[in-house]
């Protein structure tokens, strides 16, 4: 078969047997894609195109029924090396990767989500170590907003479910006594005149259908900004406090679980390492 060529970004590579690696990267063409590069470990050939986040131009070998592509040789484009500057930048990086790995489909182009995953590696690339610091919930919440509205699962945010209230109706003001009911499986909020006493947190062991969220009238704005802005520009423009954007998070999270087919509640191996969980006050 003619060889093909393609722009990959690596999400994962794996040693296989003693001299070959199998990549697994998001390519712009052709979705997620597994190839196997021989003699790749030892020769210099592929040189740090088979290094995570790496963005290249692959040229490989489709061939019908088999478990993996051949990949021949690749040409590096961008190399992504500020990730590498921090361990928090690098954690984050790598939860994109997951995220990309469970959501990206195999074999179809996609992309809308090519362009995203590689301006938001070019973001943690980019950034200087000032304004870096604090944003990665900010990065992750436009993330993850960016995948719900690609997957069709964008929750209603202009308004209430309940009573059709919009959300610019309410005063700007203290973000922490604005908050919002936001209901998971219906994929939206409540105004808090229309909060109902069974109102709590989302707590440990219980079923992501039923859960009810609290969260911030400006993480909401925020939520909007992250939808409509390109995810280099979001760490600028956003408003509300860190407290509320890890709010945000939780309510993304489940949002992705609940909604999107394939996405489980296996956690993240990434978010290990990132301070993401804020405690529920009492209910």
């Amino acid at each position: 078969m003619q060889p093909q060529r393609d722009l990959a970004i690596v999400l994962r590579s794996i040693p296989y047997q003693e001299r070959h690696r199998i990549v697994t990267a998001l390519t712009e063409g052709h979705g997620q894609v597994t190839a196997l590069a021989r003699n790749s470990i030892q020769s210099r050939r592929f040189g740090g195109t088979l290094d995570l986040f790496a963005a290249a131009e692959w040229q490989f070998v489709e061939r019908p029924g088999a478990e993996f592509w051949n990949l021949s040789e690749a040409q590096i484009r961008r190399a992504f090396e500020g990730i590498r500057k921090d361990f928090e930048r690098l954690s984050l990086a790598s939860v994109f990767n997951e995220l990309m790995l469970k959501i990206a489909p195999r074999h179809e182009a996609c992309p809308e989500l090519f362009r995203l995953h590689s301006n938001a590696l070019a973001a943690l690339d980019e950034a200087d170590e000032s304004s870096f610091a604090g944003s990665e919930v900010v990065l992750l919440n436009a993330y993850l907003a960016k995948l719900l509205q690609w997957n069709g699962s964008q929750p209603r945010i202009d308004c209430c479910l309940s009573c059709g209230i919009t959300i610019d109706r309410f005063a700007a003001g203290d973000s922490s006594s604005e908050k919002m009911t936001c209901r998971i499986s219906e994929a939206g909020w409540n105004c808090p005149a229309c909060r109902t006493a069974q109102t709590s947190h989302l707590k440990d062991g219980q079923g992501i259908r039923d859960a009810l969220l609290r969260i911030s009238r400006d993480a909401i704005v925020d939520f909007q900004i992250c939808l409509m802005m390109p995810i280099r520009q979001v760490p600028k423009a956003v408003q509300a406090k860190r407290v509320d954007h890890l709010e945000l998070f939780q309510f993304l999270e489940a949002l992705l679980i609940y909604h999107v087919p394939g996405f489980d509640r296996q956690p993240l191996k990434g978010l290990r390492f990132l301070s993401l969980r804020v405690e529920s006050p009492p209910v």
